[in-house]
């Protein structure tokens, strides 16, 4: 065989990609702050499903709510939830950690709610879903906070909290839609 050539076939086999010599993720230096422990995992799938929740109720409220409250309620939830949606998505991508692909059972029976039904009535269960969502969202945003273990997360959550306070405080000064009952009283 040909010296150039069978230095040449060496120096190539030498410089491709050996996938045996390849690391593993573990072994590649992957830490612990790259990959969701189960902790956060569960914080980015509740969240996830919250955000976009609010985002979908939002948009529902734009296209049922009578009262003007509840359209400019709306409109805030909607672009205050797909900026954090945005800022979400922006750490999740920088972090390597996954989203869920659709909204969960919880979340889907609420927005079936909400689309099932029209005018006041809608109005109170949208005021009612706004009201106990937040106050969930708040407690989960505060513990994950305190005790999370991403740091962009943790960041994350405490700077969002003012913004979810400030739903929750404008949720409960929304006002009480007047249900006409359908039974003679």
């Amino acid at each position: 065989m040909n010296k150039p050539l069978l230095a040449g076939a060496v120096a190539l086999a030498l410089l491709a990609p050996n996938p045996l010599l390849a690391k593993s993720p573990s072994s590649a230096g992957a830490t612990q702050s790259t990959r969701a422990d189960a902790t956060t995992q569960n914080f980015v799938d509740k969240v996830w499903n919250i955000n976009n929740f609010e985002i979908e109720a939002g948009q529902e409220a734009q296209n049922k709510a009578n009262i003007q409250e509840f359209l400019d309620y709306a409109r805030m939830i909607v672009r205050d939830h797909v900026k954090a949606g945005s800022e979400l998505n922006a750490i999740l991508g920088q972090n390597g950690f996954n989203a869920p692909d659709a909204l969960d059972a919880e979340h889907k029976n609420l927005l079936q709610q909400l689309s099932s039904i029209t005018g006041a009535r809608f109005e109170e269960q949208f005021r009612t879903q706004q009201i106990n969502g937040h106050e969930k969202a708040i407690r989960l945003f505060q513990n994950y906070a305190r005790n999370g273990r991403n740091e962009a997360l943790k960041t994350w959550a405490q700077n969002t909290l003012p913004t979810l306070e400030n739903h929750l405080r404008d949720a409960k000064a929304l006002p009480r839609p007047v249900l006409r009952s359908t039974h003679a009283e």
